[in-house]
């Protein structure tokens, strides 16, 4: 099980999010490279970067420090938020070095635009993100309905050529309610896409939940705040080494 931590990025900030991406956002650091950089000291073998102000706005106010970011680890990103049209896509690829775009409110209105994305990019630098509330797929920033389910819209992604998700509940997202199980089974026992399981995490025993029906093909899990929040023990033994000045001893990645 790939564990995928995510920066959220809004103002140039690192914040986290509840629910809503427009008004429960709430500071976690000035600089979401040196938070990059802990994840990597952590030994995380990718990190996931959401573009807040994209995701709203549908522009790149954060493009230099999602730049930095790339620069600064030697681990794959992922990055979703605004990336609406193939220009951008194709830039953020080829100029920032991101390995995979996360593809959302596009994926929805622009479905010509994922194909020219997966014949030029290949299926595995492309996901798309399933967001849900309330069986309905939300677009825009987690504001506007799109009028079609969470399975539907899978089975059309898949139709098409995408081979990964990520799914999540947003209404789940930073509160610590743990993951929709059953969509993602509905999603997994109905489609041959890999998910990515996203929103709700709070602890060991979500991760083991996840765990549990990982040979569906729910294979990795992204989590935020339980990470920021030090949810997990050896978070806990890390930052005391660290405190105490003693090296850690990580593998390196290949």
């Amino acid at each position: 099980m790939l564990v995928i931590p995510v920066i959220d990025i809004k103002d140039g900030k690192c914040v986290r999010v509840i629910q809503d991406l427009a008004d429960n956002t709430e500071f976690y650091s000035e600089s979401p490279i040196n938070i990059a950089r802990l994840f990597r000291k952590e030994n995380f073998k990718c990190i996931h970067i959401t573009d807040l102000d994209g995701a709203m706005y549908g522009d790149m106010k954060n493009y230099d420090i999602i730049k930095e970011i790339a620069n600064s680890v030697d681990i794959p990103i992922q990055l979703g938020g605004g990336i609406r049209n193939y220009e951008i896509a194709e830039r953020i690829i080829k100029e920032l070095g991101v390995y995979r775009i996360v593809i959302g409110t596009a994926a929805l209105t622009e479905p010509d635009f994922i194909k020219r994305c997966l014949d030029n990019f290949s299926a595995s630098k492309v996901i798309v993100c399933i967001d849900e509330k309330l069986n309905n797929v939300v677009k825009d920033g987690w504001i506007n309905f799109a009028d079609i389910t969470p399975l539907d819209f899978a089975i059309q992604m898949e139709k098409i050529g995408i081979k990964r998700i990520i799914y999540q509940d947003v209404t789940r997202v930073g509160n610590f309610s743990g993951p929709y199980v059953p969509r993602l089974l509905e999603i997994a026992e109905n489609t041959n896409l890999k998910i990515t399981s996203a929103g709700g995490i709070s602890s060991y025993k979500d991760l083991k939940t996840i765990m549990e029906i990982e040979n569906k093909g729910i294979d990795s899990i992204m989590i935020s705040r339980a990470l920021y929040e030090n949810h997990f023990p050896c978070q806990r033994i890390w930052r005391e080494m660290e405190s105490e000045d003693i090296s850690l001893d990580l593998p390196k990645v290949n």
